[in-house]
């Protein structure tokens, strides 16, 4: 029989126990971000949600310090590249329309692009399939400095437009590159007649109420409750002074406010956009039959047993992270105005608390797909990543297998969760993956991003005859010139405004400078020096440098 009364019991009960769960969740994440900031440093506004509800929403620290103007929900800070997402969702819109398919060659809106060996498609530039090469870096290796100089979509397309290669067969595999949505925002534009601010707000932004989010494309226009963006150095901080209007890529404002909205479209909790929400979450298929991790301005990983929908930001005054997790209805994005604040950190340490009861209970059919533990003996060495100097050991310690990196402190201890496949004990969002392959010998990913490493034979810097790679090098993709000279029995190298760089010996006939940029010299005829191949960041593949003729 019906018992209205004990019914209304349990409700009660229910709701309290539900009540109580989220203040001490609540407690939890006050405790852990209170070690990342104090009151009157640079901060960070956290905003989460959960069974699709705002259970969590502050600001910590300061959004300016000149003005001691403290940061809320409601203050507006840079997504960095969580922009691509809403890029991506202008894509979206565009195809809704009729005005653009996803397997249109890039060149019927670009025509002025290189004409290379294969096709370059739209859904190539939106999961970084393309193998056109990172801007940022090209810039870096121009001498540009990015972060005082101006430049622009022009400025970026121009330098795009000079480059006679590829880092990979299109559609080979997800190599991270800003200018992939650089293009995006320039081929939106040009179909559209409207900027991507104009055209995000109208077919976005303004429908789903994200009243304080913007793509930034021009400058001096006021902007309430923006936070300034800062860098820590010895003698306090400073601020953001970047001179640019290139977007697409990023560039882009909003508030935690806003992207709780942004995070319940992903979660499948707005009908209207609920086609959006799928298309963003897309993958295609790669030459090799698998499936990409990165579907269309958002990364999809598992973690702890759920699938996980993604995406970090970086830049000079700040860092982001958004994370949701659609089976649970989870949400969290954490936006900062302080380089030195790990945003992808402190999301993944909310989502372990929400996860309080830890992984997730295998059911039988998963359990039949139980792994076979292996030798540690097979993936133990020296890896270098591939079109980088940044080197990784893999080795055996108190049998656990681990790895430390050349930019790395500290050894991270590896589990194994499947057939040739880690992720570090502390943080299960960084995974190691040794599945031979062809192209690579190990994947190591973070929250789904890619970085290939292929197995390396260094080489004894006593062993090299530094003499032997003096001269000037010269590239046409970016016009300029290297001059390597021996000093102190080391090479260093200047060019524009680098002076002195300090190199090291890597592989035979290859040298880095301890940030992710290697120079393999070529050699002709009689062993001797005739060009140079410059790779950097895992992102440019081998720019061809040509030896000018001593003078």
């Amino acid at each position: 029989m019906f018992n209205l009364r004990s019914t209304c019991l349990l409700i009660g009960v229910f709701v309290f126990l539900s009540s109580k769960a989220q203040t001490n969740a609540n407690l939890k994440i006050d405790e852990l971000l209170a070690t990342y900031v104090s009151n009157d440093t640079p901060g960070l506004s956290v905003k989460v949600i959960n069974q699709g509800q705002s259970i969590y929403s502050k600001g910590f620290g300061l959004s300016s310090l000149d003005y001691k103007i403290k940061n809320s929900d409601s203050t507006v800070f840079s997504l960095a590249s969580i922009a691509k997402q809403f890029t991506a969702s202008a894509i979206w819109a565009l195809a809704n329309d009729g005005k653009i398919s996803l397997d249109d060659d890039i060149r019927m809106y670009l025509p002025e692009f290189p004409e290379y060996k294969e096709t370059i498609r739209i859904k190539h530039l939106l999961n970084h399939t393309s193998g056109i090469r990172n801007y940022m870096t090209l810039m870096y290796l121009a001498g540009f400095d990015y972060d005082t100089h101006y430049y622009d979509n022009n400025t970026v397309l121009d330098l795009a437009i000079k480059q006679k290669n590829l880092n990979h067969l299109v559609g080979e595999k997800v190599s991270y590159s800003n200018t992939n949505y650089n293009l995006l925002a320039i081929i939106i534009e040009r179909i559209s007649g409207q900027n991507l601010n104009e055209y995000l707000k109208e077919k976005i932004l303004n429908p789903l109420k994200m009243n304080s989010t913007f793509v930034r494309v021009e400058h001096g226009k006021p902007i309430s409750n923006k936070a300034v963006g800062y860098q820590k150095h010895r003698d306090g901080y400073r601020f953001y002074t970047n001179d640019q209007l290139s977007y697409g890529a990023g560039s882009m404002g909003s508030s935690v406010n806003d992207m709780a909205i942004w995070m319940q479209m992903l979660n499948d909790q707005i009908l209207e956009f609920k086609s959006l929400a799928e298309f963003l979450k897309t993958t295609e298929t790669l030459i090799s039959g698998k499936k990409a991790k990165y579907a269309r301005g958002l990364m999809l990983d598992n973690y702890k047993g759920y699938e996980t929908i993604n995406h970090s930001g970086f830049g000079f005054g700040g860092r982001s992270q958004l994370i949701t997790v659609p089976e649970k209805q989870i949400g969290i994005i954490v936006l900062t105005n302080s380089q030195g604040i790990d945003a992808p950190r402190i999301a993944y340490q909310i989502l372990d608390i929400l996860m309080k009861n830890g992984e997730r209970i295998k059911n039988e059919k998963e359990e039949e797909m139980v792994f076979k533990a292996q030798n540690f003996k097979e993936f133990i060495g020296e890896y270098k990543e591939i079109n980088s100097d940044m080197t990784m050991k893999i080795f055996v310690e108190n049998d656990t297998l681990k790895s430390v990196g050349s930019m790395g402190r500290t050894a991270a201890a590896l589990v194994q969760y499947d057939e040739n496949k880690f992720h570090r004990t502390q943080s299960q969002n960084v995974k190691y993956d040794f599945t031979p392959s062809v192209s690579h010998d190990m994947i190591i990913s973070f929250g789904g991003t890619p970085f290939y490493f292929e197995q390396a034979n260094f080489i004894d810097a006593e062993s090299v005859e530094v003499s032997d790679f003096v001269g000037n090098f010269y590239s046409e993709e970016l016009d300029v010139v290297y001059r390597f000279f021996e000093e102190d029995a080391m090479l260093k190298l200047t060019y524009a405004e680098k002076e002195n760089v300090n190199l090291h010996p890597v592989q035979l006939n290859q040298f880095g400078n301890n940030d992710r940029t290697l120079y393999h010299f070529i050699k002709g005829k009689n062993d001797t020096i005739t060009g140079m191949l410059l790779s950097c960041d895992g992102t440019v593949k081998e720019i061809v440098f040509k030896k000018e003729k001593d003078r």
